[in-house]
């Protein structure tokens, strides 16, 4: 193998196979990136039975085609440290080397016939904005669980319907919904939607990387694979083979109080008072009058307490919430005004994006995040 590419573009492709590559691989072939030459392009590849991840770069610039495997930790290591330039690749039977500028390494060969063959890429069943995508998954994800013990809590659900996909993560104290336009391939023939489940970290790294315009979906029954495909790269994830956490009770029209805060200085807010509260637990939330009041700790501990300007309608009301989970949520809806919609001090509060002709989205939720509150 021998070939020459543009160090930018390598150090793209690197990121984008990067995520697929184990830290810790059980074996020493996971831990490498798969390098194909062909005539026209070289094929980047990582692989760890769960999340595979291909990107292809067009050159012309390949003097002889042929493949290695080397270690994607060093490769991208090295890439990221060399001047903008183009980088030389060439096999001596034993190394693959490496020229840029003055510089010249030698990285040992790992036995190709001994990766794993990737997973088939599903068919697509449908397209979706990739900028919207990408955003709508780093907006659930916030949610999703990080316990490995309770795999359905760490995966983000998708539902596919006729007109929209709805993506929904939840760890049990807060659930996180978004909505998006899609075109599916073909009309569904079933009544009722179809969904998968997919690792929350899997799909959020996959969606960072990707370009384009267009992110084209893949799903099939009985693969346990979802595919995504945008310009030259595409993402293999492996489904989680449980069923979702049932949400949709917890999805109310229900209010006796409603309040529309400015997220930013709402979060400054909650990040000076949480200093106060005992261990980051919780704070309180006391809405009236178009204010709302913030207090933390204790006496013997100290306290701390902020009151901030806010448009309400309804009954006053104090309540306590997580301060984190709280500013994930407003976080997470990227909007220069929120609707916090509240049912008493007990149940689960709603927050929504609002636009700026200052309607917030409908209760069947383009962007929700639901909030169990704490006890007072």
């Amino acid at each position: 193998m021998k070939l020459r590419i543009e160090r930018d573009a390598l150090a793209r492709s690197l990121s984008i196979v990067g995520p697929s590559v184990p830290v810790r691989p059980p074996v020493p072939t996971l831990g490498g990136v798969l390098l194909e030459a062909g005539d026209e392009s070289v094929r980047l590849s990582g692989f760890d039975y769960e999340f595979a991840a291909q990107s292809s770069i067009p050159t012309t610039a390949v003097a002889e085609p042929g493949s290695a495997l080397v270690s994607g930790r060093l490769l991208t290591e090295i890439v990221k440290l060399l001047p903008p330039h183009s980088v030389d690749f060439s096999v001596d039977g034993t190394n693959l080397n490496l020229a840029c500028g003055q510089s010249r390494f030698a990285l040992p060969l790992m036995p190709v016939m001994d990766y794993p063959p990737l997973p088939t890429l599903p068919d697509t069943t449908g397209v979706v904005d990739r900028e919207a995508f990408s955003a709508a998954v780093a907006q659930v994800a916030v949610a999703a669980g990080r316990d490995d013990t309770l795999p359905f809590l760490t995966g983000i659900s998708i539902e596919f319907h006729d007109k929209f996909i709805r993506l929904v993560a939840t760890d049990r104290f807060r659930i996180a919904i978004r909505e998006l336009d899609w075109t599916p391939i073909k009309p569904s023939t079933s009544t009722e939607p179809s969904s998968v489940l997919v690792p929350s970290r899997t799909l959020a790294a996959a969606t960072k990387t990707m370009t384009g315009s267009q992110i084209e979906i893949g799903s099939a029954p009985g693969q346990q694979v979802l595919g995504l495909q945008s310009r030259n790269q595409h993402s293999i994830m492996r489904l989680l083979d449980s069923p979702f956490a049932p949400y949709e009770r917890y999805l109310t029209h229900e209010r006796t109080s409603t309040a529309v805060v400015d997220p930013a200085p709402f979060i400054e807010a909650i990040k000076r008072v949480s200093l106060l509260a005992s261990r980051g637990s919780k704070i309180l939330f006391s809405f009236s009058d178009d204010a709302v009041h913030l207090s933390a700790g204790s006496d013997g501990e100290g306290r701390g307490e902020e009151t901030l300007a806010c448009e309400f309608e309804g009954e006053p009301l104090t309540i306590a919430f997580s301060p984190r989970y709280l500013m994930d949520g407003l976080g997470a809806a990227r909007a220069t005004k929120v609707e916090i919609v509240m049912n008493g001090s007990i149940r689960a509060a709603t927050l929504r994006s609002v636009d700026d002709s200052g309607d917030a989205d409908q209760a069947s939720g383009r962007r929700l995040y639901v909030l169990m509150p704490m006890r007072l």
